[in-house]
């Protein structure tokens, strides 16, 4: 018997409709399913303890020889509500900024944004998942995930949606991430079941913002319209684009070395049907 897949996917909310049902493979032995941050999954992916990751694409720059699994991504057509900057100034005037320690993306992203929009150079700092905390080091600071969701800006504070921002600029999509692992980890079963997955998981979407607990409570309004609204799981033509767009803006503002030739996992298979479903240019779920 083959030894299981290891698969880490984002313990954030945006997730949960990507791997629904994902649970019934791991409890019949055929993947290993932990969760983490962003950050921790990257730095997981990197040292070969995980096959497969929902990895911060950023990284695909960063961690060599990963196949992209086409048609699913975590991204945004528009302000996505969980990937902040919040400051006490204008973005303008800010002088130093504290990234997001579980975030990868998100701090590429609002450095992209201080260089080619904001026209601005700050001094990036490792700041705290606590708001405070990081506001008393710097003049602004990025946050993600479920405790920018969920957790109420102070009031006089300054709030800019990365995400929106890119989209307003580029008139394309964010991709934050994608299933992405080594040569091999993935074949055309659990490709097939990973997209059956986010089918169910589009369908059970109610059900899910009902039962996602964070810092022990349930914010079903919430979080049913930030899937709805905010998220959306395809990976096709304007994502592959978006998501080029941005590695080479990261490349250009010194973030990455360079932007990577992304390998899409289906270049691997012959059959026609897994191609059709598979192109980076079309077809892929929504």
């Amino acid at each position: 018997m083959p030894a299981p897949t290891r698969i880490g996917a984002v313990g954030y909310l945006n997730t949960r409709p990507l791997v629904h049902g994902l649970s019934e493979d791991a409890d019949a032995g055929r993947i290993v399913l932990s969760y983490g941050s962003p950050a921790h999954l990257a730095d997981r992916l990197a040292a070969g303890e995980l096959d497969l990751a929902l990895l911060p694409c950023i990284e695909l720059a960063r961690i060599p020889d990963l196949e992209v699994i086409p048609g699913l991504s975590i991204s945004c057509p528009g302000p996505a509500r969980s990937v902040l900057l919040v400051s006490k100034k204008p973005v303008r005037e800010v002088g130093t900024v504290a990234l997001d320690p579980e975030s990868r993306t998100s701090n590429g992203l609002v450095q992209v944004l201080f260089d080619t929009v904001w026209k601005n150079k700050p001094v990036y700092l490792t700041g705290d998942r606590d708001l405070e905390s990081s506001l008393a080091i710097a003049d602004a600071t990025v946050r993600i995930g479920d405790k920018a969701l969920f957790e109420p800006v102070p009031s006089g504070l300054h709030v800019e949606d990365l995400s929106g921002i890119w989209a307003e600029r580029t008139g394309l999509p964010f991709v934050f991430a994608v299933w992405a692992g080594r040569t091999g980890a993935v074949d055309r079963t659990l490709y097939r079941r990973l997209h059956a997955c986010r089918r169910a998981g589009k369908q059970a979407i109610a059900e899910i913002a009902r039962d996602y607990v964070w810092e022990g409570r349930a914010r079903p309004e919430i979080a049913e319209a930030y899937l709805r609204e905010n998220i959306r799981y395809r990976f096709g033509s304007r994502e592959l684009q978006a998501l080029n767009g941005f590695l080479e803006a990261a490349a250009g503002c010194g973030v990455i070395a360079a932007a990577p030739k992304l390998k899409l996992a289906f270049h691997r298979w012959t059959s026609c049907h897994d191609r059709a479903a598979a192109t980076a240019a079309g077809r892929s779920s929504t």
